[in-house]
This record gives C-alpha cells, structure tokens and sequence, in this order.
C-alpha cells in the first residue's frame, strides 16, 4: 500500500477526525482518536494554525500513545480491515 499519510490524513489516505477508529503501526494496537484534543482551541491543537500533525489515541487496553497520520491506518496491513468476530459460545 502506497503511503497517503499526511498531517490530516492516515497512512491509507482517511481524514484523521475526533473518534476515528485507527490500527497504530507503531505498537501493533487498535484504538481511537481521542476525541477532546479537537475540542480545544489552541494554535498548536487540531485544526490550528501551528498544529504538528500528531495525534492522541486511546488504545483498546487503555494504553496511548502520540502519532501522526504516517503510523496510523484504519486497516491492519497483515490483515485488511478489522472484523469484529462473534465468539464462540459453549
């Protein structure tokens, strides 16, 4: 896969956006793009006018992490879009 990332977008190209459920390539986890940094006003924030690029994500066992759209996707590159599997019950 061709590299789409930029300072808005993930790895695949997607708009990186409060919520955005993102596979981190960096540590090998699922999580989400923590929504209360888009709420914030400031020039380095989302949005603003000296923002980085680097985002804030919520993984999945309560663990974060700070990334940017390059080291973030919303495929797992080893296996394609997540699906949620029913568990087996007994």
């Amino acid at each position: 896969m061709k590299d789409k990332s930029d300072k808005t977008h993930t790895y695949d190209g997607v708009e990186i956006k409060a919520g955005l459920r993102v596979f981190n390539y960096y540590d090998r986890k699922w999580g989400v793009v923590e929504p209360e940094q888009f709420q914030r006003t400031g020039s380095a924030d989302p949005n603003g006018k000296h923002f980085d690029g680097w985002y804030r994500v919520n993984h999945d066992d309560d663990s974060t992490a700070l990334l940017n759209g390059h080291r973030l996707s919303t495929v797992d590159p080893d296996e394609g879009p997540e699906i949620l599997r029913n568990l087996l019950k007994f």
